[in-house]
């Protein structure tokens, strides 16, 4: 199976793919910046420690975050996007829920859409996706980041919810004409939903998988429900985060969105060298 992102085509299944975060945003919940320059030594650096494509946000969608402006936005993501997209040959996605701002990182070098609102407003996404061969990541969320927290009453259950939601991303967007290689999904975790809601879904991927026909896209790292879960603060997250993220390797997960990277790629090494001398 493969995912067609760009110029870039990734085949899914044979690793776990590791998606490096990059956050171009003072107000990111663990390790924002607004410096250019050091955003691209981190993005540089995280290529080298064994990324698959690197994920450029300049807003943060951590619950109860505020909006910034669409031209803040851009000014603090292109370039970056430009400048990595000269100097690493893997694919850069950009973090948005903004088509303005999925338009001027494409057209930096940006070749994947991560959508963090594509269950609220993909329609205004699709004609532009029409018009590109960029890789789109469908995410879900109940609600806007200033008040998702407050819409976690799935009256027919959180699974059925997201799967819901995110057919019908899938249906509009290859109704459409996307072609379905190109889109992969995101079900939100910690995105509008509770500690239980969200180990529900983590117990559920290879149910959401089957059922929207594609892998998923999961982003574990140092999210709330783990410091709920093991009391552990933010600083103190990045084992938990890639022991959990190993876990669901297996579970029809094909791309993981990880902050350590380095942390990530070595448990990756250690579980593949188990596998080679179990066969």
């Amino acid at each position: 199976m493969w995912w067609t992102c760009g110029n870039h085509r990734l085949e899914l299944g044979q690793k776990p793919l590791v998606m490096g975060i990059l956050n171009v945003s003072p107000d990111s919940f663990s390790d924002g910046s607004e410096n250019h320059d050091a955003a691209i030594r981190l993005g540089l650096q995280l290529a080298q420690q064994g990324a698959d494509m690197i994920d450029v946000g300049g807003e943060s969608t951590r619950p109860g975050s505020s909006a910034v402006d669409e031209d803040v936005e851009i000014a603090r993501v292109v370039p970056v996007v430009q400048a990595l997209s000269a100097q690493i040959d893997i694919p850069i996605s950009i973090d948005t829920r903004r088509l303005a701002v999925a338009q001027a990182a494409t057209a930096a070098g940006a070749s994947i859409v991560n959508h963090v609102t594509a269950s609220l407003n993909v329609a205004e996404f699709v004609p532009w996706l029409v018009s590109t061969n960029v890789g789109y990541i469908a995410m879900h969320t109940p609600g806007l980041p200033k008040h998702m927290q407050a819409m976690t009453d799935y009256s027919n259950g959180v699974v059925e919810a997201v799967v819901d939601s995110l057919a019908k991303v899938k249906e509009r967007l290859c109704f459409a004409g996307v072609n379905a290689k190109r889109i992969l999904y995101d079900p939100g975790i910690g995105f509008g939903k509770t500690l239980d809601q969200n180990l529900t879904l983590l117990r559920s991927c290879e149910t959401l998988a089957i059922k929207l026909g594609r892998p998923l896209v999961m982003g574990l790292s140092r999210k709330s429900w783990l410091g709920k879960l093991l009391d552990v603060p933010v600083s103190e997250r990045d084992p938990y985060s890639v022991m959990a993220s190993l876990l669901l390797c297996s579970k029809s997960v094909a791309v993981h969105r990880v902050h350590h990277v380095e942390m990530m790629c070595r448990g990756l090494q250690i579980q593949s060298s188990l596998e080679q001398r179990q066969n």
